[in-house]
C-alpha cells in the first residue's frame, strides 16, 4: 500500500488533505483515483488507513477509515555531530540513520567545523522519504547548529568518539542508550574533548581504523539501535 506523510493527523482525525507535494505524487505520479486506499504516517507513531475521496492533484482529500498507534520499540537514539563540508554525505547519513531508527539528529558547532550554515529542509525531505520507504512510524527530529559547549552542558553523560590516544570503551561494551557525539572531519579539538569528559562523557573506540564522519556516525547509530 502506498504511504504518505501526514504530520497533522491524530487518532481522532476523520479526514485529511494531503500537501501539494504529496497530492501531486499521489495523483499525478502514482495515478491513484477516488476509492483507492492509502496509508498515512504522521511521524509520531500514528498510522492511518484512508480512502481517496477527491483526487485533486494539489489538494487530495482523504477519508480516514482507521488509525493505529505504534509505540517506540527501542530507546531514543540521539546523535550529535559536526556537519561535513559536503552535504551529500550528511544526506546519505540522514537516509540510512532514519532507516535504522534514529530518533534525533543535532548538529554541533565545533572548533574545526568546515560548514557554518545549514539548510534543514532538504534533510527533512530525505528523512520523510526514508521513513516511508522503511515504514518507520517515527520521523527523526533535526536540530540546527548549537555550540558544542552549550550542548554537552545541556545533555551531560553521553558517549564521544574521537581520534586522540586515550582510554576508551569498546563499542561492544556499550549497554546504555545515550547521546553520541561525533566530531568534524578534523576531529574535535582537545579542549572540546576535555569539556565533554568534564560533563560525564565517556570516550568510545568505534574502530581500529580512522573513520569518516558519516561512517562513524552510522556505526554509532547502529550500535545504539541494538542496545
Amino acid at each position: 500500500m502506498h504511504l504518505f506523510y501526514a504530520p497533522e493527523i491524530t487518532d481522532q482525525s476523520k479526514e485529511y488533505t494531503l500537501s501539494e507535494v504529496e497530492s501531486k505524487h499521489c495523483i499525478r505520479v502514482l495515478r491513484l483515483i477516488a476509492g483507492s486506499h492509502v496509508e498515512l504516517l504522521n511521524g509520531k507513531g500514528i498510522s492511518a488507513l484512508a480512502e481517496i475521496e477527491d483526487g485533486h492533484p494539489k489538494k487530495c482529500k482523504l477519508r480516514i477509515l482507521k488509525t493505529d498507534y505504534y509505540p517506540r520499540i527501542s530507546n531514543e537514539i540521539h546523535l550529535a555531530l559536526a556537519p561535513t563540508k559536503n552535504m551529500d554525505r550528511m544526506e546519505w547519513l540522514m537516509e540510512k540513520a532514519t532507516e535504522i531508527g534514529l530518533s534525533k539528529l543535532t548538529f554541533l558547532k565545533c572548533d574545526h567545523n568546515e560548514r557554518g550554515q545549514l539548510k534543514l529542509d532538504r534533510l527533512e525531505k530525505i528523512a520523510i522519504s526514508a521513513m516511508k520507504q522503511s515504514k518507520r512510524y517515527y520521523l527523526p527530529e533535526i536540530t540546527a547548529l548549537i555550540p558544542f559547549k552549550t550542548f554537552v552542558e545541556e545533555h551531560p553523560h553521553g558517549y564521544i568518539g574521537h581520534c586522540y590516544p586515550a582510554m576508551k570503551l569498546e563499542l561492544a561494551a556499550l549497554s546504555e542508550t545515550k547521546v553520541f557525539l561525533i566530531g568534524p572531519e578534523g576531529d574535535f579539538s582537545e579542549i572540546e574533548v576535555s569539556i565533554a569528559l568534564q560533563n560525564g562523557y565517556q570516550a568510545v573506540s568505534l574502530s581500529e581504523f580512522r573513520l569518516r564522519t558519516e561512517t562513524a556516525a552510522l556505526v554509532s547509530v547502529m550500535k545504539l539501535s541494538l542496545i
